[in-house]
């Protein structure tokens, strides 16, 4: 009987020494270390440049197939992102030369942007308001684009695969059910998702702020642009500790924060 109770009480402790040590030599041998642009954080990923372009094509081709007729190739929303793109593709691509840089505008109301690992950029119609001139558009574009050169999508699969190894063998370690194993698993993987998601969301926002500001955008504009997101989402945001984004006011006082530093970079167009 005191037996089977030491084990009950050292199951969950050896489950933990267990998934540490697994872990930290999957760590040593399927990745690289390497350290992100402007905040020089370091780093560990398992894909080259060449593998992140290629997923990055892959979605960005099949985005397009989706939404061929929606595709904006003219006028002056078409001009305005081509404009802000290519200026903030310079700068970017200082840090990642190898990536393929290109942008579409997709006529569609969503109040969103993104860039794919390798730098292949989509902006819908329905952020243009909001962003309401290039130096707000070039506060989206840094942002999106930071995302790419910090290689954030490459941790994040990275992170899923360690975490999923390390839930599975915690789980094991305090789960007596296959119901209690798919459960804490689950609740593993969503605790270890979301701070770092939010993590990357700031360190897109402090890249992309220096970004603009190289490429000659008033980095001060960014303020102005996260307050507009902020009364545009207000009443809809989630608490921040249930969201994989920081809170719109957060997300002010940390810019606000860095606009020194992106003053010192700031270079207006001659």
């Amino acid at each position: 009987m005191k037996t089977a109770l030491r084990f009950l009480i050292a199951r969950p402790l050896i489950a933990v020494a267990l998934a540490a040590v697994v872990v930290g030599v999957l760590v040593l041998v399927e990745t690289h270390g390497q350290k992100t642009p402007v905040t020089h954080r370091e780093q560990r990923v398992a894909l080259t440049d060449e593998q992140q372009m290629q997923l990055g094509s892959q979605q960005y081709t099949k985005t397009l197939q989706q939404n061929r007729s929606r595709i904006v190739s003219t006028g002056p929303q078409y001009k305005l992102v081509q404009r802000v793109a290519k200026r903030i593709e310079a700068v970017a691509a200082r840090d990642k030369p190898a990536f393929k840089w290109q942008v579409t505008l997709i006529r569609k109301n969503v109040a969103n942007a993104y860039c794919l690992p390798g730098g292949k950029i989509v902006v819908y119609t329905g952020i243009l308001p909001l962003t309401q001139n290039d130096a707000g558009l070039a506060t989206v574009l840094g942002h999106e684009v930071s995302h790419a050169t910090a290689e954030h999508a490459a941790e994040e699969i990275e992170r899923e695969h360690l975490t999923a190894v390390a839930a599975a063998i915690l789980a094991g370690g305090v789960a007596f059910t296959p119901a209690q194993f798919v459960r804490v698993t689950a609740l593993i993987s969503l605790g270890a998702k979301l701070p770092f998601s939010r993590s990357e969301e700031s360190e897109a926002d402090h890249i992309g702020l220096i970004y603009m500001a190289r490429a000659g955008y008033d980095p001060r504009q960014a303020v102005a642009f996260w307050k507009r997101m902020q009364r545009a989402s207000k009443g809809k945001e989630p608490p921040e500790f249930l969201s994989d984004h920081p809170s719109d006011a957060h997300r002010v006082e940390r810019v606000e924060g860095w606009l020194p530093e992106a003053e010192r970079e700031y270079k207006p167009p001659s």
